[in-house]
């Protein structure tokens, strides 16, 4: 009786697992609104701000927004380091929201090649949940490298569409499972940005995110509008 039962209860496990594994992400439809100032101070600093508004489960709930603030130094013509510290909100799964604390610095890297322009972003960034609000309120709870290539072709009438790929490569984290390190999040974007002056950018995008190892993996499909003003086209 007794090994039938741990035979029975092992058949469960395995069953539960196989069920777990095999669920299919959540899916979302998103709508992400943008706006990016770069304000030159000399030949080689600027100042960087930028807010960003989210609206999520089917884009009719407001979800997470965030606002940065922080320095640009031009390294060379085609390269610049660029570090902000970032102030955001997330809604919870209840009416409430999430506070958090992020700090980003990254490297950009330009190349042309006739009409087509390369870009290279290398961006680190860390994050503090809820800072001293529980237990574990000044643990650092995200640890990202993350890497996004993008691949843009000039057209007649101001015109530039753009290809680009994003890739999520977690150190520490409590939103992922514990003990799992590695690309966890892959973000392509497929967009047009439209010159409205010299340095005012207008963009719209469509993105697919996958998330995976997460507590609860999700694939978000996100429809994005922007307005850039940068000095690095």
């Amino acid at each position: 009786m007794t090994v039938k039962i741990k035979h029975t209860y092992i058949c469960c496990f395995v069953l539960v697992n196989l069920i777990t594994f095999a669920q299919k992400p959540q899916k979302d439809f998103q709508i992400w609104g943008n706006i990016e100032v770069e304000a030159p101070i000399n030949k080689r600093w600027m100042i960087h701000l930028q807010h960003q508004s989210r609206f999520i489960n089917n884009a009719s709930q407001y979800g997470y927004s965030y606002f940065d603030a922080g320095g640009l130094y031009r390294i060379g013509k085609n390269l610049r380091f660029t570090f902000n510290y970032i102030f955001a909100n997330k809604k919870r799964i209840d009416v409430s929201y999430s506070y958090r604390h992020q700090f980003e610095g990254y490297f950009t890297y330009r190349k042309k090649f006739g009409k087509f322009v390369f870009f290279d972003r290398l961006l680190s960034d860390m994050q503090f949940k809820d800072f001293n609000s529980d237990a574990q309120g000044q643990r650092l709870r995200d640890f990202y490298l993350r890497n996004k290539v993008t691949l843009r072709y000039k057209l007649p009438h101001k015109l530039t569409p753009y290809i680009a790929e994003e890739t999520y490569y977690k150190f520490d984290g409590m939103y992922y499972e514990r003990g799992f390190h590695g690309v966890n999040r892959i973000r392509l974007f497929y967009g047009l940005l439209y010159n409205l002056s010299e340095n005012w950018l207008a963009e719209i995008s469509y993105t697919m995110e996958f998330n995976h190892d997460a507590k609860i993996p999700t694939n978000n499909y996100m429809l994005s509008f922007g307005l850039v003003r940068t000095f690095f086209q």
